[in-house]
């Protein structure tokens, strides 16, 4: 292995020191987008058959650490728990997709696009008693890239994970999932594969949306606007999610 590629690796790999399973997102907002964003055929949730009915979104609420959270069963002895804090947006257990609190965290031109299909919303409160003891998930590049065209056009992700750099001169991590099926060399390895890209220009810094051109160029956006049936066919978006830490919620 190269020395730049092996270096290249240990950034990463700092990145994700002291990981135990746990992402946790800015805010609540983040965690709608994650959920509705979720739905599509391409992500890491759907490529695990999370859910059920897609007119219905879950969106579970733990009292106990007051947490919104989605967990994602591995195929591993462990679970990836991505999760926001926030007080109960809500009292209600069910609500409709016209509702009048989305208004408070998404743009019209988000509930447009994002809501299509979606009919009603639930509020389960539930206690996920398997996150409680000790697991580590053990984090594997898979894919490496050298520039973030390559990333998007190859990799089409729906949803990109970033660590944003604490230091200017440092590099912000850009990764997504990788769901290929792992086989443990051990009975208690807990193998999670990503795909990865190091930004060292910091392009999406206070970036929400990447936008891949029909030319295959990429278009950085703080907000979507009102967008055309033509331009969605044209191009492609990928929903940026920024990650607040990495610690436990208890």
């Amino acid at each position: 292995m190269s020395e730049a590629l092996n270096n290249k690796i240990k950034i990463v790999d700092e990145f994700f020191n002291g990981f135990t399973n746990f992402i946790e997102l800015e805010n609540f907002r983040s965690f709608l987008l994650l959920t509705l964003t979720s739905q599509g055929p391409m992500n890491i949730m759907a490529q695990l058959g999370l859910g059920g009915d897609k007119s219905i979104i879950n969106l579970p609420y733990n009292p106990d650490f007051n947490i919104y959270y989605q967990k994602i069963n591995l195929l591993s002895s462990s679970s990836l728990l991505l999760y926001t804090k926030s007080d109960p947006i809500t009292k209600e257990f069910v609500l409709e997709k016209n509702d009048d609190i989305f208004k408070k965290f998404l743009s019209l031109n988000e509930i447009e696009l994002a809501f299509r299909g979606k009919e009603k919303f639930l509020f389960p409160k539930i206690s996920d008693c398997s996150v409680l003891g000790d697991s580590n998930l053990n984090i594997k590049i898979d894919d490496l890239f050298h520039n973030l065209e390559s990333f998007i056009s190859y990799a089409q992700p729906n949803i990109l994970l970033v660590f944003d750099a604490t230091e200017s001169s440092k590099p912000d991590l850009l990764f997504t999932f990788n769901m290929t099926p792992q086989f443990p060399k051990k009975l208690d390895e807990n193998v999670l594969q990503i795909d990865a890209y190091l930004d060292y220009d910091n392009k999406t810094k206070d970036v929400n949306y990447l936008k891949r051109e029909e030319d295959y160029s990429l278009t950085y956006l703080k907000d979507i606007k009102e967008i055309s049936n033509a331009e969605l066919y044209k191009s492609s978006f990928s929903l940026i999610l920024h990650i607040k830490s990495i610690n436990k919620p208890f």
